[in-house]
């Protein structure tokens, strides 16, 4: 419907019954489409977590029992303390809130790479990774560590979709929270402009919630 109130707004004609004839197909197109954009959003995650957050068990470990010990201990550690949030302080000795490598890596390859989902082509992606856009793919991150928390590594471990979308909603409060901040607020849109910036100068990166608590959705606006 909003295809064909674009079309009609810029005058073109659009065939009578059009959406009607094609109603199913173009249901069908979307639905596949949402499942492939899902799809290769969790494969850009999985690519850079092990790396970006070090879930490696350490070469003090002997057992298979203890390296899937060792890594759901990290990523505990990682949520409880919103840890996978966070990048290095800045200048000031102050948080750096959603700056964590690992989601500026995810970004730059997912919205910015050379997959057919990449949105660097749209205007908005071009100035700036837009907020939305990084509370997605934190929220995929969020929800794989809480595999991991549960399970240890498993790349093939199935993403419930209502975790995804309540991590979102979260994260998308906990963005605006850091917006309201005059200090944060600011330093957060610097940051995704640079990331934008780097991502269209062809930037190549390098390689359910029952039990969570709000901690892991907690900015430092100290």
């Amino acid at each position: 419907m909003e295809v064909i109130a674009h079309f009609e707004a810029q005058g073109w004609e659009v065939e009578a019954g059009y959406y009607l004839a094609h109603r199913l197909d173009t249901c069908r197109l979307l639905f596949n489409d949402i499942l492939t954009f899902h799809s290769d959003l969790k494969k850009a995650v999985i690519k850079s977590l092990h790396a970006d957050y070090k879930l490696y068990p350490p070469a003090t470990t002997k057992t298979e029992e203890q390296h899937i010990e060792a890594v759901k201990k990290k990523a505990d550690d990682l949520l409880s303390t919103a840890r996978y949030l966070c990048g290095e302080p800045d200048d000031q000795g102050r948080a750096s809130n959603f700056a964590h490598r690992a989601l500026k890596n995810i970004c730059l390859a997912f919205y910015y790479g050379n997959t057919s989902k990449c949105l660097c082509q749209f205007l908005e992606f071009q100035e700036y990774v837009p907020y939305r856009a990084l509370a997605l793919v934190t929220a995929m991150v969020h929800a794989l560590l809480s595999s991991f928390r549960k399970h240890g590594i498993d790349n093939s471990a199935q993403i419930n979709l209502q975790d995804v979308e309540d991590a979102y909603a979260m994260l998308n409060e906990a963005i605006s929270d850091v917006l309201d901040h005059p200090h944060y607020g600011l330093k957060l849109n610097v940051m995704l402009a640079d990331w934008a910036q780097s991502g269209m100068t062809s930037y190549v990166t390098k390689h359910k919630l029952t039990e969570c608590t709000r901690n892991e959705f907690a900015p430092i606006l100290d």
